[in-house]
């Protein structure tokens, strides 16, 4: 026995909602020669199709690798570093185009040229601890190298101050304070100032000045060294400052302070003789309650191209110091004692 559920239509009659009568089966028959044409047909669209998305990805993936390579050039051009070589050789300008084109067909190297990549110069320095393992890694001798303003090699420079300043010393004796101006500040404080000028001084037209800050060390006349020798230019202007932390007793020690930094000037006026004939530099030793607002002060009124110091001095003095400028830190290579073995 069957049942059936009856819908009332709007006019009244009444249909079953389900229908009990058995559905007739209808079926589609195909041959053999349409049901092969289907299966070619799909297996040409999968082709076409397989084909298409690897074009997509290898393309994409040339695009990107191309990308990524030209940023590296660029990357490598403008990179300064330490290690394996003599920086100025690494800085050498990429045929780009000629790369390019040599790369269009290394498609199928991808994974061997990224395994055979170097190590970048920033990895290479992270991995290392201090100083002295960076230095163990130079394989040439900065001091052997000739700055634009000298004639000779910088260790050079520096070896021939003891007897030239000995020699100056001699020739100035009796008359070392001449031409240093000492005055008296409020609250107490001193300073004394000097200019000391190569041939017409600086030009008048000429705006650019810097500005060191020293601490009479043996690595802050090696900064000033390295200002003078890869810095200045003809008709510039050298400030040299000195903060003395403590307040003196008489005035002689603000002048000793003075003719410590006046005798290393003067033997590298002679040392850039041969390249800049017109200099001005000015010596300032100085007590001050706040040294880093008074370069603030000197770097906003006399605005100098950068401030130049050693790097013992921004781990001192200058530590968390921030000004407008941009600062040249200078390091002198650290002297490694010699590690004697268990024969010597």
């Amino acid at each position: 026995m069957q049942k059936s559920i009856l819908l009332t239509k709007p006019d009244g009659t009444q249909s079953n909602l389900h229908s009990t009568k058995p559905e007739t089966p209808t079926t589609v028959e195909f041959d053999s020669e349409q049901m092969e044409r289907g299966h070619r047909e799909r297996g040409r669209s999968k082709k076409k199709r397989g084909e298409r998305d690897s074009n997509v990805s290898s393309l994409s993936r040339s695009r990107s690798r191309a990308s990524s390579r030209s940023r590296v050039r660029e990357e490598e051009f403008l990179k300064w570093t330490v290690l394996r070589q003599d920086p100025s050789m690494r800085l050498r300008v990429v045929d780009v185009d000629s790369e390019e084109e040599g790369e269009g067909n290394d498609d199928d190297d991808d994974d061997g040229d990224d395994m055979d990549e170097e190590e970048s110069d920033e990895e290479q320095v992270s991995d290392i601890e201090n100083d002295l393992e960076i230095d163990e890694e130079f394989h040439y001798d900065l001091g052997m190298k000739v700055l634009p303003n000298f004639c000779t090699s910088i260790n050079e420079v520096l070896e021939s101050s003891k007897a030239w300043i000995a020699k100056y010393e001699i020739s100035i004796r009796g008359h070392e304070n001449e031409g240093v101006s000492l005055e008296q500040l409020e609250g107490g404080y001193v300073r004394a100032i000097q200019l000391l000028t190569k041939g017409s001084g600086a030009e008048s037209g000429n705006q650019r000045s810097f500005i060191l800050y020293t601490d009479l060390s043996g690595e802050s006349t090696y900064a000033l060294t390295y200002l003078m020798g890869a810095a200045v230019n003809q008709g510039d202007t050298v400030y040299i400052v000195h903060w003395e932390p403590s307040k003196p007793t008489d005035d002689s020690q603000m002048f000793t302070n003075v003719a410590r930094i006046r005798k290393h000037v003067m033997h590298l006026f002679d040392c850039v003789a041969g390249v800049l004939d017109d200099l001005d530099v000015v010596v300032l030793s100085l007590t001050h309650p706040y040294p880093k607002h008074l370069l603030n002060e000197m770097i906003h009124g006399l605005k100098p191209v950068a401030l130049c110091c050693s790097l013992s001095v921004i781990l001192s003095t200058l530590q968390n110091f921030v000004c407008s400028v941009p600062i040249l830190a200078v390091r002198k290579k650290l002297k490694r004692a010699k590690r004697k073995g268990i024969s010597e």
